[in-house]
């Protein structure tokens, strides 16, 4: 992530860009360090060697996250943790290509290799998939140790979380710490440097005697990146540090000029296929070149430019005057064919592209006077920012605008409006509402969380999660509004959604890469941004008018049906599908709760908690005397399970196939789910054990693994809709107890289940009136697992054949008549 080869050029010369921090137990003075939250994810997940094929081990996973923060407390560091927001428009491209090469492609590959292959433990290594809710199971870690120290604090960035991480850091005069080398481009006053986390090391520091004669034994064990050892004492973290001054230094060039650099080289807001002939640095770099070449072929293009006494300085008609003029130069610098060669508007497109490329990493400067070193939270909207330059606010205002523009006398709707959004602006500060949902607030998209499935059914984020996602668009847009689709696009997204949703009813399940025509050539790519460029040379009296003229606009245009980008896996491949957002009172007449006929309606989510449980309920067809008195931290695994049979009793009445037949649960695959949560007591305070090389492997089935992906998908949208609701209380987190490698083996054993693994009035919850739904058990046969469906492990007991092997040898027991 980041900048294209920077980090292979830190590790390259880290010893003349770099220092080296040795934390010991118990220092004096706390030094403020701010943790990119999905590196910190991906990193822990990495070094934990936890089994991700069974679909999550959750329950270590959080012990793991807790363990080493508290380790990071006790060698005395203050901690901040950041996670993004929404995804930037400019970054969908890079995510859809690291869908299909993170997700897309490794679970198409274990669906077509052996059972024999695909159980190996390099296989399953090489094509590691990150569980679909770790970042769950992390905030609930994170939130149980923040409630014994204020040494930790957790931070949502407005959108994208680089620069916020870096700018907070600045403000707290600290480090960041993550595995994206846009850190080290990033740069504000009070920033100290570029920690990653790929090169943290906490390891037990053993005290040795003067006279000891023998050399202590190092534990190989002790030290696994970032994860601490099992001492608790006497631990020692080791730091390098990378400052983005000593890089400029290192590069020759102003440490201004990093962010143009980064652009250059190639970075995440730039990404395009490098076969693409629009793609800037196809142009720029032979492909012979590393990256690390490339990295100094920019920082000598750009030396070359600016230098005063460079050989070629005689041939410069004028002086560098501007940063656009600087940027204009570097890329005809770069050229690798003459700009005459190229079309008129082809040399300009790219500067744009760089241009927007380097606004990227644009922080705002901040006054003196108003905020000094560590002062946070100027006002409960956000702890950075003034409310007026916050980008969150404008997120969820779309309805509060629109209602003060509109509204004559009443004001109970504004006021209504304006409480509101102070409910979702807490609630997403506190880590109660998911950055997937603010997804669909700022940009009209959704990413469901892909993980291992088969890619020859339907994805399970089309027909688990879509129909819960319908509820939460709606809920949306009532509540704070969504963005209105352009007007010369409404027209053809709302005639192309008619007959996709012909198609879906044929056959979902069909594996077709079909070839589309691509609508989006006479399209602008750099659309979104334009407005970007223009802020830059329009004045603040201009820009106030624009604003107002805008906003004034909104309630006179026609009102149309906004629409919600999904990004799902189709076949074999990332595609985008319309989602156009129904009504909510059509959803709520549907479960017959009509909208109250008043003049100013409650908003949904202002209601009293009986009434927005009641909608969960009933939306997810489960309003039933036991799901109701079930308490919190278990109610969302049954209403997950529950919808689940739903949709697939659904699916199966309406084709009435045997493959659809097939797909239902079974009674002892549903206990066996609700007996993976661990109801006895929550572990995340207790240190994990290692996981053990010699432990009995469990097979891994694909019908299992499926099961496990409908399950997933269930418990992430019902979360997703209980907090569009802002039902976070009567529906509490519990998938930091979940174990799916359980699931796994009990769906292996046989015999009954024990109370105390699954209480029975969660079984009675699960099933209630829905004993029709489940599929016929099928047999188990525990004693003959079939070779190579679990995790290969050497046998230790494997018998010989007396007498040989082989065809020959069977022939000569044969009798001959």
């Amino acid at each position: 992530m980041g900048v294209h080869g920077l980090t292979t050029y830190l590790r390259e010369n880290y010893r003349a860009i770099s220092t080296t921090l040795t934390l010991p137990a118990k220092s004096q003075d706390p030094i403020p360090i701010v943790v990119d939250g999905w590196s910190f994810i991906y990193d822990l997940h990495r070094n934990s060697n936890l089994p991700w094929v069974y679909g999550g081990e959750y329950d270590q996973y959080s012990q793991l996250a807790a363990a080493v923060v508290r380790a990071w407390l006790n060698v005395g560091l203050k901690i901040y943790f950041v996670f993004d927001g929404a995804l930037p428009e400019l970054k969908f491209s890079t995510q859809v290509y690291r869908l299909g090469q993170s997700f897309v492609q490794p679970s198409l590959l274990f669906f077509r290799t052996s059972p024999t292959s695909r159980g190996t433990a390099r296989f399953l290594n090489e094509t590691r998939i990150i569980p679909p809710l770790v970042y769950t199971a992390c905030i609930h870690a994170l939130k149980t140790v923040k409630k014994t120290t204020d040494a930790l604090e957790i931070h949502f960035a407005d959108e994208e979380g680089d620069p916020y991480a870096v700018e907070l850091a600045g403000r707290v005069g600290g480090y960041v710490a993550g595995n994206d080398s846009d850190f080290v481009v990033l740069n504000t006053e009070g920033y100290l440097g570029y920690i990653p986390l790929e090169e943290m090391v906490c390891e037990f520091q053993e005290v040795r005697r003067p006279k000891a004669k023998k050399k202590p034994v190092h534990d190989p064990s002790v030290g696994r990146g970032i994860i601490p050892p099992d001492a608790t004492e006497q631990v020692t973290l080791s730091l390098t540090a990378y400052k983005p001054d000593a890089l400029a230094a290192h590069l020759k060039i102003p440490v201004t000029l990093l962010p143009l650099l980064g652009a250059l080289v190639g970075n995440d807001f730039s990404f395009q296929s490098e076969s693409n002939r629009r793609y800037p640095q196809s142009l720029f770099f032979d492909r012979k070149l590393t990256l690390s070449q490339r990295i100094d072929r920019v920082a000598s293009t750009m030396q070359t430019i600016l230098s005063p006494v460079a050989p070629k300085r005689k041939q410069q008609k004028h002086a560098v005057g501007s940063v656009m003029d600087l940027i204009d130069r570097a890329v005809n610098a770069l050229l690798l064919r003459m700009p005459a060669t190229l079309g008129s508007g082809e040399v300009d497109a790219i500067v744009d592209r760089i241009v927007e490329a380097t606004l990227q990493y644009a922080i705002p400067r901040r006054e003196h006077d108003t905020l000094e070193l560590g002062g946070l939270w100027p006002t409960t909207v956000c702890a950075l920012h003034e409310p007026d330059a916050c980008s969150f606010l404008p997120l969820i205002s779309r309805r509060v605008l629109a209602e003060e523009e509109a509204a004559d006398e009443n004001h109970d709707i504004q006021n209504a409006s304006v409480r509101l959004r102070s409910q979702y602006l807490d609630a997403y500060r506190h880590g109660h509402l998911a950055p997937k949902i603010m997804d669909i607030l700022s940009s009209a998209t959704f990413w469901p969380r892909l993980f291992l499935e088969n890619p020859d059914f339907e994805t399970v984020g089309r027909s688990i999660g879509r129909p819960i996602r319908e509820w939460i668009y709606s809920i949306l847009h009532d509540a704070v509004g969504l963005s209105e689709p352009p007007e010369e696009e409404s027209e053809v997204e709302s005639a192309a959604a008619e007959p996709q949703q012909e198609e879906e009813h044929e056959d979902e399940d069909e594996l077709i890469d079909v070839v589309e025509s691509d609508s989006e050539d006479g399209d602008d790519p750099l659309a979104p941004l334009k407005g970007e460029l223009h802020r830059l040379h329009i004045t603040d009296e201009e820009r106030a008018s624009t604003s107002a003229a805008s906003s004034s606009s909104r309630p006179s245009r026609p009102s149309r049906p906004p629409v919600v980008t999904e990004y799902l896996r189709r076949g074999t491949r990332v595609a985008e599908e319309a989602v156009t957002v129904r009504p909510l009172t059509e959803l709520l007449a549907a479960i017959s709760l009509p909208d109250p006929d008043t003049p100013s309606p409650i908003p949904l989510p202002l209601r009293h908690t009986e009434e927005r449980l009641t909608v969960l309920l009933r939306a997810l067809e489960s309003d039933v005397p036991p799901v109701r008195a079930l308490p919190p931290e278990q109610m969302l695994p049954v209403l997950a399970i529950r919808w689940v049979l739903r949709t697939l009793d659904r699916r199966a009445e309406e084709t009435q196939s045997k493959a659809r037949e097939k797909e239902r649960w079974t009674k002892r695959e549903v206990t066996a789910f609700l007996a993976s949560f661990d109801w006895t007591a929550s572990r995340v305070s207790e240190a994990p054990d290692a996981v053990s090389e010699t432990e009995v492997p469990t097979p891994i089935l694909d019908r299992n693994v499926q099961l496990m992906a409908q399950a997933l998908q269930a418990l992430e949208s019902v979360e997703h809709l209980s907090q569009a609701l802002l039902l976070t209380d009567a529906l509490l987190p519990s998938v930091h107890l979940l174990s799916s490698r359980a699931f796994h083996r009990y769906m292996a054993e046989s015999g009954a289940f024990d109370e105390a693994v699954v209480p029975p009035l969660m079984i009675e919850a699960a099933s209630y009136g829905l004993e029709s739904t489940f599929g016929e058990d099928r047999l188990v046969k525990p004693k003959k697992v079939k070779q190579g469906t679990g995790i290969a492990v050497p046998s230790k007991n494997a018998k010989v054949l007396p007498g040989g092997s082989g065809l020959y040898h069977l022939l000569a027991d044969i009798d001959v008549m």
